[in-house]
């Protein structure tokens, strides 16, 4: 199914959310909402749909603060790993920044475990299990239109940083590996950044 692709920039970490909007139906999907819920609520209303799902491709705070008030307000489903549930309510081991977040680090966040595959509102995604930044890190790919969220395992000239909690140096590596396997053509929507395609990093490195 073709959709539309919307990038809101959340927060002082430079957060992509992104709203995608599948033609023909009356709802969107958030991946990634992060800390700027007035941005995500204006974005959606200006979408002219109704909320019917949320995925988060990992459990930091910079991705994830929107997401409980909003599937409050909405009643949508969170969708996440199990590797990274401890994360959601744990400040510590979210990487919550008090310093610079506007929103407070959720205290209960209910969610649905992803499998190898999550559809949603007429979305059809496979689940990719990428932990390196996070344990139960993960990646969103449309093999129909050709395009990877890839949340903070992959950025445009980079990749996630490793030192946090259930962070792996030996784990990226092969997650990165595996990404590299996919087909060049791929549409990269990082976490951070601009978008790339998977030749353009798979020839940056020596894996």
């Amino acid at each position: 199914m073709k959709y539309t692709i919307q990038t809101i920039v959340c927060g002082a970490y430079q957060e992509n959310a992104y709203l995608l909007c599948p033609e023909g139906r009356t709802e969107a999907v958030l991946i990634d909402p992060g800390d700027d819920l007035t941005a995500l609520r204006r974005a959606l209303s200006a979408s002219g749909r109704r909320l019917g799902g949320i995925l988060l491709t990992h459990g930091h705070f910079d991705h994830m603060l929107s997401a409980a008030p909003l599937a409050g307000e909405s009643g949508a489903p969170v969708y996440l790993h199990p590797g990274d549930a401890e994360l959601l309510c744990d400040p510590e081991r979210n990487a919550y920044d008090p310093g610079c977040a506007t929103q407070p680090c959720p205290t209960e966040m209910e969610t649905a475990a992803l499998g190898e595959e999550v559809a949603l509102c007429g979305l059809r995604f496979s689940v990719l299990s990428t932990p390196g930044h996070t344990q139960g890190s993960v990646c969103f790919y449309d093999a129909e239109n050709a395009t990877l969220f890839s949340g903070d395992t992959l950025f445009c000239a980079g990749f996630g940083r490793m030192d946090l909690y259930g962070g792996s140096h030996r784990d990226m590596r092969n997650s990165l590996r595996a990404l590299f396997a996919l087909p060049g053509e791929i549409r990269v929507l990082p976490g951070h950044g601009c978008e790339t395609r998977i030749d353009a990093e798979r020839a940056r490195y020596h894996l």
